[in-house]
């Protein structure tokens, strides 16, 4: 049995994942809890289904125990945790043979909250854009666009810690150049959106 080892929030990624794999549960534990936020942000976005999120969700964490010997580089550890999920809730949708959920559903916020990060061409926070009674609004804006732009948003805007450019150049497979222009590309085609529904009444 693997000696008790101690683990703190001040431990890298790479030394719980180096603890983890040599069979410390307690580097697992500390991994889960460091990292958890993320995959539930992930989930969250793809749909308001409780018990798709909850399977999703765990899904996640045993996709990574069965991988945790191919991790090579443990920094961009958050950046997999996330597209894994948002995979392990499309793939769960597709078995069940239905599309996400509805958006609608004022009892719950998933990304109605996490898009409030989503920043203007400046960087600044889109706080008059999106104030509490819109954000159904963001969700179904968010759901219009095509497939390529809501990846481009997750990965460049809503990943939590931010994924760094090249790291995001890799996963969607677009030059570094073209990432900029396309978020704003992404970020404005939302926002026409929003406008048309608040212009519409929605």
């Amino acid at each position: 049995m693997v000696g008790e080892l101690r683990f703190s929030d001040d431990d890298t990624l790479a030394r719980l994942v180096d603890s983890a794999r040599a069979g410390h549960e307690a580097a697992w534990n500390a991994l889960v809890d460091r990292l958890q936020r993320v995959v539930w942000k992930s989930v969250n976005m793809m749909t308001y289904d409780h018990e798709v999120r909850n399977d999703a969700f765990a899904a996640t964490w045993l996709r990574l125990a069965e991988r945790l010997d191919t991790i090579r580089e443990p920094e961009k550890l958050p950046g997999w945790l996330a597209t894994t999920a948002c995979n392990e809730v499309r793939q769960i949708l597709r078995h069940r043979g239905r599309d996400t959920v509805s958006l609608h559903d004022s009892r719950t916020n998933g990304l109605g909250d996490m898009i409030d990060t989503l920043a203007d061409d400046t960087g600044e926070h889109a706080a008059g854009l999106l104030r509490d009674e819109q954000r159904r609004h963001v969700r179904d804006a968010f759901w219009r666009l095509d497939e390529a732009c809501r990846e481009i948003i997750t990965v460049l805007v809503l990943a939590d810690p931010p994924v760094p450019y090249d790291e995001a150049s890799e996963r969607l497979d677009r030059p570094i150049g073209s990432l900029g222009p396309s978020r704003r590309r992404c970020l404005d085609k939302m926002r026409t959106a929003l406008e048309h529904q608040e212009g519409a009444g929605a």
